[in-house]
């Protein structure tokens, strides 16, 4: 009996962004199938380094690479190719193979429906001027344009403060580059290190009272 498909759709706009502290680059984004649960969803890797997860190594969950579209952007792409993944799924097989469970396409329609996933993903435009792609900004690249007086930052600001500084200068970047959806990678940590030197500049011995 054949698998249904069931299309998990992404809930943000940045769902597959996602860059550890003190990586050189984003996880990469990707989309998913899984052949036991029929499970179909766009998402970044959690995983740091070459190693991939049981499920992915033995054909189970089957993958294939995208850039880290918007969200809405990876939902149009699930919807398109959901009728494909459903042919995948219906020429699909978990198996035992004498060591290990593994996922097969045991029928040639099964096959022709995973390469038309695979050209597609493919052709995706991976360039930053792709309006499908998210843009993210880099505090190095912007040059930390923010001082702890414009961002309204004091050394007694409370960790609830910066969430709430971070929304709004989040909010006037993207109004500001009209671009709804920018991420600025680096943007949490800049706010929380301003306060930070500021608490440090105000235990200085150079700022004591004699």
């Amino acid at each position: 009996m054949s698998i249904r498909l069931n299309v998990l759709r992404c809930t943000a706009p940045d769902a597959l962004f996602r860059r550890y502290p003190h990586a050189s680059a984003p996880q990469p984004a990707y989309i998913e199938l899984g052949l036991e649960d029929g499970v179909f969803l766009a998402s970044y890797d959690p995983l740091v380094g070459p190693g991939r997860p049981v499920e992915v190594a033995s054909g189970i969950d089957r993958r294939w690479a995208i850039p880290a579209l918007k969200g809405e952007a990876a939902n149009e792409l699930l919807g398109e190719l959901a009728p494909f993944a459903q042919r995948v799924l219906d020429g699909a097989a978990v198996e035992w193979d004498g060591e290990n469970y593994v996922g097969r396409l045991i029928t040639d329609d099964a096959d022709e429906a995973y390469g038309l996933i695979t050209v597609r993903c493919e052709a995706i435009d991976a360039t930053e001027h792709s309006q499908d792609v998210l843009p993210v900004w880099d505090m190095d690249s912007i040059g930390s344009p923010w001082s702890a007086d414009d961002a309204g930052i004091t050394a007694a600001s409370s960790d609830d403060d910066l969430d709430a500084i971070e929304t709004r200068l989040l909010r006037e970047f993207r109004e500001e580059q009209e671009q709804p959806d920018a991420v600025v990678h680096g943007l949490s940590a800049h706010l929380r290190w301003l306060r930070d030197e500021l608490g440090d500049a105000s235990h200085s011995p150079s700022r004591r009272m004699p």
